[in-house]
């Protein structure tokens, strides 16, 4: 009899262990896609601008349509709707960091990005990254810090997003 309840008792242990084991992987999955999800936004938005960004930009045929294709083309699939879509183009984080960077000759490379999820019962990221960013024909680069925080669904989409760089641009015409 007592061998059948430590029998039971370590079955029921290992159980546990690894129900505790699979949540956590499904915790840490779920974590590293919301985690992809705002990484491929934040490269779309502050990385470069990118060839074909400047192509729209200087070429005297592009048009207002031109732009909205290329928002659509790099941002649109990781948003959870329309309006979530919508109001992050229009707040002129899509393209409209990388059009500023362009006006005034720089180019921007993301460094490094550190994710902090918060404790929030929703799903919600406070995000720092390192911007280096150059002027066009120089050797030299500087570093700023851009802060900001998206808000995603079950789906791994983004419902809001914000991106803290506003000052920053304003100060590149200097």
């Amino acid at each position: 009899m007592k061998n059948y309840k430590l029998l039971a008792i370590a079955f029921l242990t290992s159980l546990l262990l690894f129900m505790v084991g699979c949540t956590e992987n499904t915790e840490m999955k779920a974590q590293d896609e919301n985690i992809q999800t705002i990484e491929t936004v934040l490269q779309n938005a502050v990385m470069g601008p990118d060839d074909e960004l400047k192509e729209i930009f200087n070429s005297e045929e592009s048009s207002i349509e031109d732009l909205l294709q290329y928002d659509k083309a790099h941002f649109e699939d990781y948003f959870a709707n329309e309006t979530s879509y919508r109001e992050f183009v229009n707040n002129n984080n899509g393209s409209g960091i990388l059009i500023e960077a362009m006006k005034y000759d720089y180019n921007f490379k993301v460094k490094n990005i550190e994710y902090e999820k918060t404790e929030s019962e929703e799903i919600i990221y406070e995000f720092t990254l390192e911007l280096q960013y150059q002027k066009e024909g120089s050797e030299s680069s500087e570093v700023e810090t851009v802060t900001g925080q998206a808000n995603l669904n079950k789906e791994h989409k983004i419902e809001d997003m914000l991106i803290r760089i506003g000052d920053f641009l304003g100060s590149l015409s200097n």
